[in-house]
C-alpha cells in the first residue's frame, strides 16, 4: 500500500503525487505496487491545475502574420 497525497485544483481536476513506496514495491525492481493507493494528505489548491493554465494560456497568444 504506497503512499500518496492528492492535490484538488479550482478547475476541478486532482493529481496525486507519490509519498512513499510499500514493501512489495521497494522491493519490485519496477516498483510495482498492487496493494491499495493510501492518501496520507489532500490538499485544496486555489488555482488552476497546470494542464489547464497551460491552456488558458495557449488560448490567449494571438499570432500577427507576418509581412513579406
Amino acid at each position: 500500500m504506497c503512499d500518496y497525497e492528492e492535490f484538488h485544483y479550482a478547475c476541478g481536476h486532482v493529481t496525486s503525487q507519490l509519498l512513499s513506496y510499500c514493501h512489495f514495491a521497494r522491493c519490485d525492481p519496477y516498483h510495482q505496487c498492487f496493494g491499495v493507493k493510501v492518501t496520507k494528505q489532500a490538499w485544496q489548491r486555489n488555482a488552476t491545475c497546470p494542464l489547464c493554465h497551460d491552456a488558458a494560456a495557449a488560448s490567449k497568444r494571438t499570432y500577427v502574420k507576418a509581412r513579406h
